[in-house]
């Protein structure tokens, strides 16, 4: 039987470790949102305090959990580095046997916690560390995710159909009846995609305030962690940003993140004031476009949540892990939950909108 050594970080020691360990973990991280460009900025921007778990030798583990560590009335909430913004989530090892063994110390330390409760999103189903957590974890429950649409054979057997293709047409048809100066712009060196980005964060916030809710990007923090994160893939050459430009002004925008074969579509909007060009299917269509045409890639990966939108020919879910120390932090979780959804049914569309122009 193996044993491991166990090594619990915390804070800046933890962010640090992140570091030292990002050659191990890119070499086992197939998506952007778990690389360590991605669990570093988290680390760095995000709320909650970061915690890294380790087995095996410090610098060169069998096994990783990079986790957040925060509180809310009197509970401790943990939760993968990077919390409900990671489309994917990892839980690192080597091997079955590294799994279990990671997934065994997660347990202690979550018992040396007095009152906690775990949530773990978008793991892989066929996890070997998701099986040993459901099964020492008393109350364990795994739950099924959101829908992750995608393209396979994005550049080979997949067609785009002509309706899709027509919707372009449309569109830019529309922008030359109406005498619309237009263009479209890619950026992908780290200095263009600095000088768009401040205008595609407000493009995003306008859009979204318009739509009767907040958005991410009204928190300082988790803005700084979005522009961090968009800043690295662009140094490291992996991020294509899309943009439709109308009469001078952003009309929509899609950010792609280039994993290897599998082209991901990280963030698009269309521009609030713009929305009769359908300046975000257009970029959409664009970054579908270059996918279908990129030596090698095989895949276009929309992320989670199914709509008209997205289309391809698969789906896939991921699941998560659930967990509370004990039946009275799941009763204050439902009881909180479902006063949050009683109170955004109850606020009026407008109020939310009038609230967030402030």
């Amino acid at each position: 039987m193996t044993t491991f050594t166990t090594q619990v970080e915390v804070g800046g020691a933890a962010t640090a470790r992140l570091g030292r360990l990002s050659g191990w973990i890119d070499e086992r991280s197939a998506e952007f949102c778990t690389t360590a460009d991605w669990l570093r900025a988290a680390a760095r921007h995000l709320p909650g305090t970061p915690v890294v778990i380790t087995v095996g030798p410090a610098d060169a583990p069998a096994a990783l959990a990079a986790l957040s560590l925060g509180s809310r009335r009197g509970i401790r909430r943990i939760e993968l580095l990077g919390g409900d913004l990671n489309d994917y989530g990892r839980l690192f090892h080597e091997d079955d046997v590294a799994a279990a063994a990671l997934a065994d110390a997660l347990v202690r330390w979550l018992a040396s916690h007095r009152s906690w409760s775990l949530d773990l999103d978008q793991l892989d189903p066929d996890d070997a560390a998701v099986r040993v957590l459901t099964e020492r974890l008393p109350g364990c429950r795994v739950e099924t995710g959101p829908p992750m649409p995608r393209i396979e054979g994005v550049g080979g057997t997949f067609r785009i159909s002509r309706n899709r293709r027509r919707s372009v047409r449309r569109a830019t048809g529309r922008l030359d009846a109406d005498g619309r100066a237009w263009r479209t712009v890619v950026a992908t060196d780290l200095d263009d995609v600095e000088r768009w980005l401040p205008v595609l964060v407000e493009v995003r916030r306008r859009r979204d305030h318009a739509a009767g809710r907040r958005s991410h990007l009204d928190d300082p923090r988790m803005r700084s962690f979005h522009e961090a994160v968009l800043l690295d893939a662009a140094a490291r050459g992996r991020l294509v940003v899309d943009v439709l430009v109308v009469d001078d002004d952003v009309a929509g925008y899609a950010v792609t993140m280039v994993d290897g074969e599998t082209y991901r579509l990280f963030d698009g909007r269309v521009a609030e004031e713009w929305q009769r060009y359908q300046g975000g299917i257009v970029c959409d269509m664009l970054a579908v476009v270059r996918a279908a045409e990129a030596p090698g890639v095989t895949t276009f990966d929309w992320l989670r949540g199914r709509t008209e939108a997205k289309f391809g020919d698969h789906e896939t879910r991921r699941v998560a892990v659930r967990a509370a120390s004990g039946a009275v932090v799941v009763a204050v979780d439902a009881w909180a939950d479902g006063l949050r959804r009683r109170a955004r049914a109850a606020v009026p569309a407008s109020l939310v909108r009038s609230l967030v122009a402030r």
